[in-house]
């Protein structure tokens, strides 16, 4: 489906008496941060920054995604098309870590070697799908556009597929990130779908789930990243090459190294191979009526409180308004991903200034010691 034109979301705004049509992307920006905010929203400044290669990278391949299923390109077109827009990534000098050239080219080998064997491997979900479709979201008096990716119907079920090529998440992080799939759920329930028959799910692009079948008879799951998969299985497989007693040491030694080499399991003696099955990673999120509203009231109270920032700050013009503290922690955002360099985002040029003088301050406090060189001679 295609993109609402400006003219059609206007229409919209129209009919419902509305001042401002919201989305995910808008709100998640607050919750990110408060000042790149204020840059995109309010001042409505271009971002500085194009040189990261994360946010286009994924487009790239949601992109490649929807051209498959939509029957534009064949399924052995998908990793020429990725190939394609590496060589353009490539040449505008796109980097994984801004900072450490060293570091970017070793994320680089790993990160674009799992998208290849995705795009090589990939099992088709093989249903009816809607991509991209557009759903209205009332929260409150609030209303928020959306466009789900990727949708299709399984075993009575909605299944809402979000491809991600991001590190899989786990634990916290599958809660702290899962706010956007849930807020489609509730879209989809006001559409009339009851609860019990939607089910919200990532998959993971750069990894792989692989059932593994233990000695005990029982088997386990594990997400590997693609290009580990011969590593993280050698134990396993030399324990059932032992088991077998079919194999010199020589062989089962040569079996493993292969193993690692090639990164697969067709290297395997056949009977060996069955011992594992290997399919895309896709992680399904549980959701509660009480996850959706508190979500909700999350986004009321957001909204709420960007209202407030917005009148004051367009009464006194006064950017301190939309000040925040950058840590540690939230450094990376800034340092990687975000679309604002410390030249536009002042929080964050704060931050840089403080730990640099932290660091002068910490190298000048080391006791200088230069006297004693005369007295070793």
């Amino acid at each position: 489906m295609a993109r609402k034109t400006g003219e059609e979301l206007e229409a919209l705004k129209k009919k419902y008496k509305i001042s401002q049509l919201w989305s995910w992307s808008r709100y998640n920006c607050f919750k990110n941060s408060i000042y790149e905010y204020f840059l995109k929203y309010i001042l409505q400044i271009k971002e500085d920054r194009d040189d990261g290669i994360y946010g286009v990278s994924g487009n790239a391949c949601h992109v490649i995604l929807e051209n498959f299923y939509s029957k534009i390109i064949k399924y052995e077109d998908m990793l020429q098309e990725y190939e394609n827009a590496l060589f353009t990534f490539n040449a505008g000098e796109l980097k994984y870590d801004r900072s450490n050239e060293e570091k970017n080219n070793n994320i680089a080998n790993k990160y674009e070697y799992c998208l290849r064997h995705f795009f090589q491997n990939h099992e088709v979900i093989n249903k009816k799908v809607e991509l991209e479709k557009f759903i209205l979201i009332r929260i409150n008096g609030f209303l928020f556009q959306a466009y789900i990716d990727f949708i299709h119907k399984e075993d009575n079920c909605f299944v809402i597929t979000d491809w991600k090529t991001s590190s899989i998440y786990t634990g916290k992080k599958i809660d702290k990130e899962k706010g956007q799939l849930v807020l489609y759920a509730e879209g989809l329930k006001q559409l009339g779908v009851p609860l019990e028959n939607i089910k919200i799910r990532w998959c993971f692009l750069k990894y792989v789930t692989v059932e593994i079948q233990q000695a005990n008879g029982k088997s386990t799951e594990r997400n590997i990243a693609r290009n580990e998969i011969g590593e993280s299985l050698k134990s396993n497989a030399k324990m059932w090459l032992n088991k077998s007693k079919c194999y010199s040491e020589d062989e089962i030694n040569s079996y493993i190294d292969l193993l690692s080499m090639t990164n697969d399991i067709a290297c395997l003696p056949e009977e060996i191979q069955s011992k594992y099955k290997v399919s895309d990673c896709y992680v399904y999120i549980p959701f509660t009526v009480e996850e959706i509203e508190n979500l909700k009231l999350d986004i009321i109270n957001t909204i709420v409180d960007i209202s407030k920032k917005e009148a004051k700050y367009f009464k006194t013009k006064n950017d301190n308004i939309w000040w925040e503290e950058i840590t540690d922690e939230k450094s990376y955002f800034f340092s990687n991903l975000s679309g604002y360099s410390a030249n536009l985002h002042k929080p964050y040029a704060q931050y840089l200034e403080k730990r640099k003088a932290h660091m002068e301050s910490a190298n000048s406090n080391e006791e200088d010691l230069s006297w004693m060189e005369g007295l070793l001679d």
